[in-house]
């Protein structure tokens, strides 16, 4: 063989030498990261099939396992490459293995011939593959993924999330469900009210809390709590001015008996009325009774027997309303305002508030706090004076009058700049200390 083609010879040997050597070195680093990373993806895979099942998919598994597997294997080349080995280097093995004493190394610097091939050379190197180390550690990590994709796993059970709503709602729900069990409201003022909480609950449970969210609640209760209130305030009205209507005898004042048929009429009126207006039939029994005919066998279309009936019907409207949680003022089955100054009867033989006189008013006073204004019967103005002063608070204006300005006339004429012409005034008020007789002694002698 001539020269050249035993250079490409030997140079194609210590070339294979350092592949296997390189080789070695990154399977070894790749081994290393695949112990690292697959276990870690098993581990995400399970956590993923626990709690995301959705997000889980084969397909996706054996992306992800490939795309790992690739970043794994430039990793590994990144981190072995200053191992590897070049074709000098297998050289000079070459030369160590075959006892060519540098033959190879001397060749390939042109000092001497290459050496020619011999049978006798024994060109394995020395060096084997380890299957086991080799193959393991990726295989091992390769398993643990497709365990951690295979094993079935014990169904997890999703409890149902609680969704704490505003307490407003349940309040305002609660208190149109007890309207509505009493059945003496309209059925479709309350679904109205009904449908402006849904509307409220249709939001994002998101925006429950929400500033917005809760400005509407707090503007709907405090319109459900007025209507409320309005309600009770009536129903109040109307069945005292019923009671007093009823107990009137024929010897009674003609003008008191008016003035409650008056209110009773006035009531009624409000109470058909506003956001949440009496039921359809109440209404019409309502309307049936005449004032006038109150004390009689039969009022209008009632009979005595009815009116009782009705009366009770009242009396349950308004414990039903008495029993609303939340609502100050309505408490113990006592409508809004019974029991306040005004409400109360009068001291006679019978169940009245009294006709008044000359001194002093009615037992009652007919005025309610409604929407509605008050009819006193009276345009006359008369202010209020407290002629005891003793009870005068701080800043009370105790009175008030006319006066007038004191004008100074003295004619004043001209004056020159610099130069007094009257003794000042005002010093009487300023504080002098007084002085002992030897002390104004030596004040006279430093002072003449």
């Amino acid at each position: 063989m001539n020269e050249a083609v035993l250079e490409r010879m030997w140079r194609h040997r210590a070339s294979a030498l350092a592949v296997r050597l390189n080789l070695a070195w990154w399977t070894e680093r790749f081994n290393q990261l695949l112990l690292t990373v697959l276990p870690l993806l098993a581990v995400a895979i399970l956590a993923g099939r626990t709690w995301r099942e959705q997000w889980i998919s084969p397909a996706g598994i054996l992306l992800t396992v490939a795309g790992l597997l690739a970043l794994g294997a430039l990793a590994a080349w990144l981190l072995a490459r200053k191992r590897f080995v070049t074709g000098e280097v297998g050289l000079v093995r070459l030369d160590e293995r075959l006892g060519l004493h540098n033959r190879l190394v001397s060749a390939s610097r042109k000092v001497g011939p290459w050496p020619a091939d011999d049978p006798a050379f024994d060109l394995s190197t020395g060096l084997h593959w380890k299957a086991g180390r080799v193959v393991l550690p990726g295989l091992g990590s390769l398993l643990l993924v497709v365990a951690a994709t295979l094993t079935p796993l014990p169904k997890r059970e999703v409890l149902p999330r609680e969704v704490v709503q505003p307490g407003a709602w349940e309040q305002m729900q609660d208190w149109l469900e007890t309207l509505d069990a009493a059945d003496f409201v309209d059925k479709e003022a309350i679904e109205r009210f009904e449908s402006r909480i849904d509307e409220l609950k249709e939001r994002p449970e998101e925006e429950w809390f929400s500033h917005t969210s809760l400005e509407a609640t707090d503007s709907l209760e405090e319109a459900l709590e007025e209507e409320i209130r309005d309600l009770a305030t009536e129903m109040n009205a109307l069945d005292r001015s019923l009671s007093t209507l009823e107990s009137y005898s024929s010897e009674s004042a003609e003008e008191a008996k008016k003035e409650a048929a008056r209110e009773m009429e006035m009531a009624i009126d409000s109470l058909g009325q506003g956001g949440l207006p009496l039921s359809d039939d109440l209404r019409k029994e309502l309307g049936d009774i005449d004032p006038s005919q109150l004390g009689s066998e039969t009022i209008g279309g009632l009979s005595q027997e009815a009116l009782e009936a009705l009366q009770r019907q009242l009396g349950q409207a308004m414990e039903a309303l008495g029993s609303l949680e939340g609502l100050p003022g309505l408490e113990e089955g006592m409508a809004f305002g019974e029991g306040l100054p005004g409400f109360g009867e009068g001291e006679g033989e019978e169940n009245l508030p009294g006709f008044g006189g000359i001194t002093r008013g009615r037992g009652d006073a007919p005025l309610f706090f409604g929407k509605e204004e008050d009819q006193l019967g009276t345009s006359n103005v008369e202010g209020i004076r407290n002629e005891d002063l003793s009870r005068a608070t701080i800043g009370e204006v105790l009175g008030l009058g006319e006066t007038e300005r004191k004008i100074d006339k003295s004619r004043i004429g001209p004056v020159d700049g610099g130069t007094a012409t009257s003794l000042g005034k005002g010093g009487e008020a300023v504080s002098r200390q007084p002085l002992l007789p030897d002390e104004q002694a030596v004040l006279k002698r430093f002072f003449k």
